[in-house]
C-alpha cells in the first residue's frame, strides 16, 4: 500500500463527542464553516505530509448506514440533496431535476455512487465504509444513474449524446447538459457545468480519506482509493470483490472541473450536513487550495505569463506598495503599480507555507509557495496600475514566517498572469 491510515485517541474522543450531539441537519440550516481548529494539524512540509495529516483529521468517521429502519443514507441524503427552492423535494445531480421527497424505493431518483462502487467496493457491509459515505453519495435521477454506470469522469466532444439537465437542453455542445459516450472505462461521463466542481472534489475526498489501514475506532480494514487518469488501473479494480486498492478518474479532468468551478453556498451547507452525521468534513470544500499542493497542479492551473520567470513569482515585472496596517478587521491599501496599460487588474493575498519545493507543484525557478485565499477586483487607473483598499477578513490571521503577496492581471480573453512580490504581506487560514 502507497499510505497509511492514522487515528489517534483524541480523535476519536472528539468524533465521538460530536456524534452524541448530532443528528440530520434541518433543511433551512444555514451555510456555515468548519469549526475553529478543525484543520490546525495541517502540516505543509510537503505534499505527502499535506496529506497524511488531512487524513488524520478526516477520517475514522462513523458509518452511515445504506440501507436501514433508523437513520440511513436516504435520511442524510434528503437532507444534504434539498431542492433549495422546496423543502419538501430533493434536486437530483445530473438532471437537475426536482422530486418530491419520497425515501428509499421510488422509481423516480436514487443513489448515486459518484465514485462507482464497482471500482473497488461493490459489496456493503458494516465494514465497508466508502460504499455508504454521504460526502460522494449523491440523489440522482434514476435513468440518467443508470445511463452514467461506471463511466469515468471525462470530457466529451460534439458527438458524443446529450443528457440535458432540466429545461437546460440546446442539441450544441457543450451547453448546460452532461454528455456520454462508449462504456465501462472505454466510455466517458461529462457532468453538466454547474456540478462538476462538486463532483471532483467528492473524489479527492474518497482518495485522500481511504488511504488503506485500518478504521481507529472499529479495527475494519478499509481500502486504498486512488484517482488516476490510467483506465487500464481502473479496469484491474473491479473484479466484483471488495479490493485492497480501487481506482477512479480520470485525475487530470477532475482537477480541471475542481478549478473551473469552486464551491458555491449549496456545496458548502451540503458539507455542513454530512459532517453533522458522519462526523467528518470534504475539505476541498472547505479548503479548495489544498488540490494543489496534493495534486501537482500550479493554482488555479493555467496563466499567460507576462514578462519572465516563473509563474508565482516577480519575474522581473512591476510590484506593489501598501500602506496602513494589515491587522485582523482592519483596512489597509495596496497599490498595484505598472500593471500592464489597458487591462483590469486584481489584487490577490495568499497563504504562505513554506520549504515546500515548487518545482513538485509545477512551478519553476520559485522559493516559496503562494496560494490564493480571497479575491478583489478592481479597475485599472491611466497608468495601468490599481489602487484598492482591502478589508482584513475576521476569519484570516497573519502567518509567521517569509511574507509574500501575489496579484493577477486579466486580459481581455480572461486568460490570467500571475505577478507578485516578497516580503511584504500573508495571511492564511484560521
Amino acid at each position: 500500500m502507497r499510505r497509511s491510515s492514522l487515528g489517534t485517541g483524541g480523535r476519536r474522543a472528539r468524533l465521538a463527542s460530536l456524534l452524541a450531539t448530532f443528528t440530520v441537519a434541518a433543511s433551512a440550516a444555514a451555510v456555515a464553516q468548519a469549526p475553529p481548529g478543525y484543520y490546525s494539524s495541517l502540516n505543509y512540509a510537503s505534499p505527502a505530509t499535506l496529506r497524511a495529516s488531512l487524513n488524520a483529521i478526516i477520517d475514522d468517521h462513523t458509518k452511515i448506514p445504506y440501507t436501514a429502519s433508523t437513520l440511513d443514507t436516504w435520511n442524510v441524503l434528503e437532507s444534504a440533496d434539498q431542492d433549495p427552492a422546496n423543502a419538501s423535494r430533493i434536486l437530483d445531480v445530473y438532471r437537475n431535476r426536482s422530486y418530491a421527497k419520497a425515501g428509499g424505493g421510488n422509481a423516480n431518483y436514487d443513489r448515486e455512487h459518484t465514485w462507482p462502487k464497482s471500482y473497488g467496493f461493490p459489496n456493503d457491509g458494516v465494514d465497508n465504509y466508502p460504499y455508504s459515505d454521504c460526502h460522494a453519495l449523491r440523489l440522482c435521477d434514476a435513468s440518467y444513474n443508470g445511463s452514467r454506470s461506471n463511466k469515468p469522469f471525462e470530457d466529451c466532444t460534439a458527438s458524443a449524446t446529450e443528457y440535458p439537465i432540466e429545461s437546460g437542453g440546446t442539441g450544441v455542445y457543450p451547453g448546460n447538459s452532461n454528455w456520454s459516450t462508449g462504456s465501462f472505462t472505454a466510455g466517458k461521463w461529462q457532468v453538466w457545468r454547474d456540478r462538476r466542481g462538486d463532483i471532483a472534489r467528492a473524489q479527492f475526498y474518497l482518495d485522500v480519506r481511504y488511504e488503506g489501514g485500518v478504521h481507529g475506532v472499529t479495527g475494519y480494514t478499509e481500502p486504498d482509493l486512488i484517482l488516476t487518469d490510467d483506465r487500464a488501473l481502473m479496469d484491474s479494480s473491479n473484479t466484483g470483490n471488495n479490493e485492497r486498492v480501487g481506482y477512479m478518474g480520470l485525475l487530470s479532468t477532475l482537477l480541471a472541473w475542481h478549478f473551473a468551478d469552486p464551491p458555491d453556498a449549496g456545496e458548502m451547507r451540503r458539507n455542513d450536513i454530512v459532517f453533522a452525521n458522519q462526523g467528518n468534513r470534504n475539505p476541498f470544500v472547505d479548503r479548495p487550495e489544498l488540490a494543489a499542493i496534493l495534486w501537482n497542479r500550479p493554482w488555479p492551473g493555467a496563466f499567460t505569463v507576462y514578462g519572465s520567470g516563473c509563474i508565482g513569482s516577480n519575474g522581473g515585472v512591476p510590484a506593489f506598495t501598501a500602506s496602513g496596517v494589515p491587522l485582523i478587521g482592519q483596512t489597509f491599501t495596496m497599490r498595484i503599480a505598472l500593471a500592464p496599460g489597458s487591462q483590469p487588474a486584481a489584487l490577490n493575498l495568499d497563504v504562505i507555507r513554506q520549504n515546500i519545493p515548487l518545482t513538485s507543484i509545477g512551478f519553476t525557478g520559485c522559493t516559496a509557495l503562494a496560494l490564493p485565499v480571497f479575491f478583489l477586483p478592481s479597475g485599472t487607473d491611466a497608468l495601468g496600475a490599481a489602487t484598492l483598499p482591502f478589508a482584513i477578513p475576521a476569519s484570516h490571521a497573519l502567518v509567521g514566517g517569509s511574507v509574500h503577496a501575489q496579484w493577477v492581471v486579466f486580459d481581455p480573453a480572461g486568460r490570467g498572469a500571475v505577478f507578485s512580490n516578497g516580503g511584504t504581506l500573508s495571511f492564511g487560514k484560521t
